[in-house]
């Protein structure tokens, strides 16, 4: 009887805790070369007629990070238009902005969704989900962001940004990075996150009711 009650319960649990979690997408950079490691996003491509360098192709590379940067988050990789502007360093990318672009699809029903996405970029980014920001570029070259290296604030090769975003809509969603190149040398993006639902108050009513039915299992076995 005790095992029957637990087992109850615990399913009870479990379809209320799925009902909260049943369609996360994942998100994470691959470039068009290489082989998706498992997230839901296609691959990123580039824009080239949007774009400092036209190359004429919407082909990138996953390039290696080195020293240079922080490492790829996850198992996402860096990439870029040129397979040489990682380590080692054999093509300078021209100052200016380098634009690329992945998309995912959602079939929400009408439920609504949240997403967190975690970027790193040399030297610094904009991103944009269909058509709107919803993460500025560090600031312009001054004395408060010398671009030594990369960017001296967020978004930066150094430190990982993490932010979170809504205006998710059902169908085809296109997230948009402009990397600016201010000076020269190396240029890369890379980013990480996913794309969660928002429970429903359906869903928390059932994650309550498993949670009360679950204590009240427990307390009569517990006074036999």
């Amino acid at each position: 009887m005790k095992g029957k009650l637990f087992s109850f319960a615990g399913l009870l649990l479990f379809g209320a805790i799925s009902a909260l979690h049943a369609s996360t997408i994942t998100l994470g950079s691959y470039a068009t070369t290489a082989t998706n490691p498992g997230f839901d996003n296609t691959a990123t491509q580039y824009v080239p007629g949007s774009s400092a360098v036209n190359t004429g192709s919407t082909t990138t590379y996953d390039i290696d990070p080195g020293t240079v940067w922080h490492s790829a988050l996850g198992s996402s990789s860096y990439v870029s238009f040129n397979a040489g502007t990682g380590v080692p360093l054999s093509y300078v990318a021209p100052n200016g902005d380098y634009i690329y672009t992945t998309s995912f699809t959602l079939s929400s029903g009408g439920g609504a969704y949240t997403g967190t996405l975690t970027v790193l970029a040399d030297d610094t980014l904009t991103v944009f989900l269909n058509g709107v920001e919803i993460l500025p570029p560090g600031p312009p070259l001054g004395p408060s962001n010398s671009y030594s290296h990369c960017s001296d604030t967020g978004p930066n090769c150094v430190t990982p940004t993490t932010f979170s975003f809504g205006g998710i809509i059902d169908g085809t969603n296109v997230l948009t990075f402009d990397v600016a190149q201010v000076m020269g040398a190396y240029t890369g993006l890379d980013y990480l996150g996913t794309i969660d639902p928002i429970p429903e108050p359906s869903s928390l009513i059932l994650l309550g009711t498993g949670l009360v039915g679950f204590a009240g299992s427990v307390r009569k076995l517990l006074t036999r």
